[in-house]
């Protein structure tokens, strides 16, 4: 077809057509800026020289007939078919959970946790897709993932779920000297008549972790449970702005909810871990909650494990923060004050110590690192070609709020270039590169073998839990109805003999 574009359109936004959202999330993951072609007739791939499209729907003879000799067009239905485990389009959204266990200094650890590893996934098809780039010709640029001149960032999540008030000084005064990079998450059930700790509370970062500490089956109930915690939280004039998920639970009856709600984010290990944020695909679309993920592996599991060494416990913390510090990747830890950390408050300390000397290091909240990322993915620009080597980062809106940088990926090697305006020009040939540190991973999970028997398939059928008090159990449906009977009954049979068959 006549060639109807420019000579050499921008080298970025690339271009989508027929895509799936998978590559959506893991490009915007990345800070590549990307535009959906949603009308592909010629002249509306103008905007951009890469053209990425999806092979299963989008023949290709009809690529060669609608883009130019200037475009090029790369088919990612090639990293679907050469991929070992299936599709990974289809994993990146997959929402399910599995129990999955690790081997930590030669103790097995057992978590509920996304079911895939949606980082690996997302760094093998990013790599194979700038290497496609640049065989073609061009140049991956991205937005650095903190602000200028972070290279990581650091947070330490603390969810509090029992009222043990005592645990919870003792902790606090341990997490003195990160009070500027810790987010708690408060069960209002817990401490929502607790002065003290609500008036500790309002000095740090604190969000919702729901009133009663269990995620339900039905929405009505978990909207119950978030309206009942938010307005408590308001009540003591907090603000949330986020939620956590008790375990870590994702559903998606429980993300319209949160959505609904307005809360701009939430971190649910179920969903995802050790990840950039990101945006679930729930419903056909994006949600509108950005999941911030973090490392699942807290004190709690290890204490499960029968390992009550603290020594131990904070070791592999501050291993794993080294290693994510050391590879530019956020390092977001948590754990629990009651009956944990505030009995072994050593483990903070110690992770306290061990971050406060990582060089450009961003101690920050994990409500400011929401924001950021939500910023930051809204950023819309181009990578314009100049000639002579030379590129022009066009942004269609200036916004100052965080300081930029521009990142230019040449296999393993990096260059950063500082933003400081709409329109800057950038030589690719005068640019210093450095080599990218190598990750270490750490132990990788195996899934662990499914709870059987009547009694589990009974819990799961029934929405089992012991955490809402027989009166405010709702009786909305006849699993509902059946679970406060079997509640009523226990109680009943703990009042008599002190025990029972249900925990």
């Amino acid at each position: 077809m006549p060639n109807v574009f420019a000579p050499e359109p921008p080298a970025l936004p690339l271009q989508l057509w027929g895509t799936p959202p998978g590559l959506e999330q893991i490009l915007m993951q990345e800070g590549v800026p990307f535009r959906k072609v949603v009308d592909p007739h010629p002249l509306a791939f103008g905007g951009g020289r890469f053209v990425l499209f999806d092979g299963r729907a989008v023949p290709s003879r009809v690529v060669r007939n609608t883009l130019s000799a200037a475009h090029v067009a790369i088919d990612v239905d090639v990293l679907r078919r050469e991929s070992p485990d299936g599709d990974p389009f289809a994993a990146l959204i997959d929402t399910r959970a599995a129990r999955k266990t690790w081997t930590i200094d030669g103790e097995r650890l057992t978590e509920r946790v996304s079911r895939v590893n949606k980082a690996a996934i997302r760094r093998r098809l990013i790599a194979r897709l700038r290497d496609a780039v640049a065989r073609s010709g061009g140049v991956w640029a991205r937005l650095a993932a903190y602000p200028h001149p972070y290279r990581s960032a650091f947070n330490f999540r603390a969810d509090l779920d029992e009222p043990y008030p005592d645990d919870y000084a003792r902790f606090a005064r341990a997490r003195r000297p990160i009070d500027d990079c810790s987010t708690h998450f408060v069960s209002t059930h817990a401490y929502g008549k607790s002065p003290a700790v609500m008036a500790d509370l309002r000095r740090i970062d604190t969000q919702s972790h729901g009133h009663y500490h269990v995620v339900y089956r039905h929405d009505a109930s978990n909207r119950r449970n978030l309206e009942r915690a938010d307005a408590i939280l308001r009540k003591n004039n907090f603000t949330p702005e986020g939620f956590a998920a008790p375990e870590g639970r994702w559903t998606a009856g429980l993300d319209r909810v949160i959505e609904e709600l307005g809360y701009e984010y939430a971190s649910d290990f179920h969903l995802g871990h050790d990840d950039d944020p990101f945006f679930p695909w729930r419903d056909g679309r994006f949600s509108r909650v950005l999941q911030v993920p973090i490392h699942p592996i807290c004190e709690g599991l290890f204490l499960d494990a029968g390992v009550s060494d603290p020594g131990r416990i904070a070791r592999h913390l501050i291993a794993t923060v080294r290693a994510k510090t050391d590879a530019g990747e956020s390092a977001f830890v948590y754990g629990h004050p009651e009956r944990r950390l505030g009995r072994f408050p050593h483990v903070v300390s110690a992770l306290a110590d061990a971050v406060a000397d990582i060089d450009r290091l961003w101690r920050v909240t994990l409500t400011e690192f929401a924001r950021w990322w939500r910023w930051r993915s809204q950023r819309t620009w181009s990578f314009v070609p100049k000639g002579d080597h030379k590129f022009e980062v066009q942004f269609d809106e200036w916004d100052a709020r965080y300081p930029l940088a521009l990142e230019i990926v040449r296999g393993d090697h990096v260059a950063t270039i500082p933003l400081i305006d709409s329109r800057q020009m950038v030589r690719l040939s005068d640019l210093a590169y450095v080599r990218k540190t190598v990750r270490k991973d750490g132990p990788h999970p195996r899934m662990a073998p499914k709870p059987r028997g009547i009694r589990s398939a009974l819990r799961a059928a029934i929405d089992w839990e012991t955490v809402t008090p027989l009166h405010d159990l709702p009786e909305d449906c006849l699993r509902d109805r059946i679970k406060k009977r079997l509640r009523f009954l226990r109680a009943t049979t703990a009042e008599r003999n002190g025990g029972g068959p249900w925990r």
